[in-house]
C-alpha cells in the first residue's frame, strides 16, 4: 500500500503539488476545474495562455494550450466531460520557457545517476516525441544545480528506487 501512495504522490495533482510546496519547488498556479464556467474565472484571473491537461497525468498525453477563450472553449467541448468525476487541470502557461527533462535513476530516495537534456523547441504540449539534446547545449551551469538540487528533494519526498523522468 505504500508504494501506491508514493505512485499517487506523483501522479495526482494535488498530492504532487504539496510535495514540490514541501520540498520549496515553484510550480505555475494551477487549479482542478469540474465546470467550463470555473475554467474560463480561471483562465481571465492567471491570463492566457493556459495549459489545460487531465487532473491525473503529468505527461503529455491529451494536454493542450488555449491561447484565447475561443481555443478554450472548443478544447473543453471536445474533451471528455469535464464533471466532479472527470475533472481537468489548467494551469498558467508561461511562454518562451525552455523544457528541461531530468532521466535518472535512484535508490531508496537517493540519486545514483542522471541525465539532464533540453528540448531543442520551446516548451510546449508534446507527447513524447520531443527533438532533445544530450548533454543540454544551451542551458547555464547554475540552472542544472537547480534542476539537479529539485530531483534530488522529490526523489527523497517519494523514496524513489529505480528509473524516472520529470
Amino acid at each position: 500500500m505504500l508504494f501506491r501512495s508514493k505512485i499517487d504522490s506523483a501522479e495526482n495533482r494535488h498530492s504532487f503539488s504539496k510535495l514540490l510546496d514541501s520540498v520549496g519547488i515553484s510550480q505555475p498556479q494551477w487549479k482542478e476545474l469540474t465546470s467550463i464556467r470555473d475554467a474560463f474565472i480561471f483562465a481571465d484571473d492567471v491570463g492566457y495562455p493556459v495549459l489545460i491537461r487531465p487532473s491525473y497525468v503529468l505527461s503529455g498525453a491529451a494536454m493542450r494550450v488555449a491561447f484565447k477563450k475561443e481555443q478554450l472553449q472548443n478544447y473543453l467541448e471536445k474533451a471528455a466531460e469535464v464533471s466532479k468525476e472527470h475533472p481537468v487541470v489548467m494551469s498558467k502557461f508561461i511562454q518562451n520557457a525552455k523544457e528541461i527533462e531530468m532521466d535518472a535513476v535512484a535508490d531508496n530516495g537517493e540519486l545514483v545517476v542522471f541525465a539532464i537534456s533540453e528540448h531543442i523547441e520551446n516548451a510546449g504540449v508534446h507527447s513524447g516525441d520531443a527533438t532533445m539534446a544530450l548533454p543540454a547545449q544551451k542551458t547555464y551551469w547554475e540552472t542544472m544545480k537547480r534542476i539537479k538540487h529539485m530531483t534530488k528533494e522529490i526523489a527523497k519526498a517519494l523514496e524513489i528506487t529505480g528509473p524516472f523522468n520529470i
